[in-house]
């Protein structure tokens, strides 16, 4: 490649990421382990979904990293390979971009270069330049990417050992209040009579609007629609080379209409009009792979009867469900229990859903036991109190659990039923102040 374009792309680049006024930060600059991801030799991959923020994160990453240990100001790289600049680029062309940096800059080569590459998975061959420079040393790097299978694949057969996995979704409901409230609320707050009023409409707005930062920076929902399109069109369409493009979307707005639903793939196959049950194993599967929907299993002891179980679906974002599904109306309870899934996600928990005589919204494990239960309901009456309980009470019988969480909108109490304790909780205050 000409060697000026490299040196204009490397500089442009630069001037750009070094702008963060203005952004939201998120709570993984704050996890107990950033220092020690920062300082071990293996690359930290960032995945997630386009337009999570991952660019964003990466930063305020070189932000914070600057203002705690004091790096040198020029020992920082950074290249977004989705520029259209570097439409030609190849994977011997790695070389002439470092080598373009340490003419441009005054790198001191005794302390730590950090390397932030936005989208390298674009490039083939891309593990290969990686691997190199972590053999070497003297580099911290950090790598984006938005499909979790090409990632994946290439990080377990050619970065093993080598690479640190962190998965970011949209903002949190807690990084949300933390950017509306220009810091977060202490649980003493939590109990002022006017703080939680706010944090009430913070909730609702959070809701409707979703987490993905441009849209939570600017206030405008339709950008979402292009949101949608362009993952199916560029992480599914183009990398899977999907000839029926109609079909694939069709069974996207189908899968967005009902979140919350367990459904077989035969079931799914016929309410779209898609014959083959394997192209509907295939969709769902890079529907999955985009990170734009997750698949909870029913939880069995047996591995088989999970696997046969039909599957919950749920979508990456509130908003994007608000914005795209067909009707919205009606659907409110698996809305907000799609909130609490992705919370949980958010803390790497393995999620499941229980059903028997009734059903429980989730059952959560670690370490092969089941450790706590929470069903999610939009209020609790008459009409449906004796339901939310006996599903929740059948899930603690079952995994022998002595309490158990029944999510609300906006109630909190104490309920019992049989020696089990039950506690009733808004979901916006069990957002706040979860561990």
């Amino acid at each position: 490649m000409n060697q000026d374009l490299i040196k204009q792309v490397i500089v442009n680049q630069r001037a750009v990421f070094l702008k963060t006024d203005g952004f939201i930060s998120r709570d993984i600059l704050d996890r107990a382990d950033f220092k020690t991801l920062c300082d071990i030799k293996e690359a930290v991959i960032v995945t997630g979904v386009r337009r999570s923020g991952k660019s964003y994160l990466m930063r305020l990453i070189w932000k914070k990293i600057k203002d705690d240990e004091q790096a040198g100001e020029d020992n920082f790289l950074y290249v977004n390979f989705e520029d259209e600049k570097l439409l030609d680029f190849k994977a011997e062309n790695f070389e002439d971009v470092l080598l373009r940096y340490f003419e441009l800059y005054k790198v001191d080569h005794k302390r730590k270069i950090y390397l932030f590459f936005d989208e390298i998975q674009n490039i083939n061959g891309w593990e290969k330049f990686i691997n190199r420079l972590i053999e070497e040393g003297g580099y911290k790097i950090f790598i984006t990417g938005s499909n979790a299978t090409l990632l994946s694949k290439e990080i377990s057969s050619s970065l093993t050992g080598r690479s640190f996995p962190i998965s970011l979704y949209p903002l949190s409901f807690s990084e949300f209040v933390n950017w509306k409230f220009s810091g977060k609320p202490s649980n003493e707050e939590l109990f002022k009579t006017e703080t939680r009023a706010l944090l009430k409409k913070l909730f609702f707005e959070f809701k409707e609007q979703g987490g993905f930062p441009e849209v939570v920076l600017q206030g405008f929902r339709p950008l979402l629609q292009e949101y949608m399109k362009n993952i199916i069109y560029r992480d599914i369409v183009a990398r899977y080379k999907i000839r029926n493009e109609t079909s694939l979307r069709e069974l996207a707005s189908f899968a967005i209409s009902n979140i919350g639903t367990a459904m077989s793939l035969e079931n799914i196959g016929k309410m779209t009009r898609i014959k083959s049950t394997m192209t509907v194993k295939n969709y769902l599967s890079h529907l999955e792979n985009s990170y734009l929907f997750f698949f909870v299993s029913k939880y069995s002891h047996s591995i088989k009867k999970q696997i046969y179980n039909p599957d919950k679906i749920y979508v990456i974002d509130t908003g994007l469900y608000n914005e795209v599904a067909f009707s919205t109306s009606g659907n409110e309870g698996h809305l907000l229990e799609n909130m609490v899934y992705l919370e949980m996600r958010r803390s790497e928990m393995d999620v499941y859903y229980s059903a028997g005589k009734n059903e429980c919204d989730f059952v959560l494990q670690k370490k092969n036991k089941i450790i706590e239960a929470i069903q999610v309901t939009k209020f609790l009456d008459r009409t449906n109190e004796e339901r939310e309980i006996n599903g929740l009470y059948e899930a603690l019988e079952e995994y022998d659990l002595a309490e158990g969480l029944i999510l609300t909108e906006d109630e909190g109490r104490i309920l019992e039923k049989n020696g089990k304790k039950i506690t009733v909780q808004p979901i916006w205050e069990w957002m706040l102040m979860k561990k």
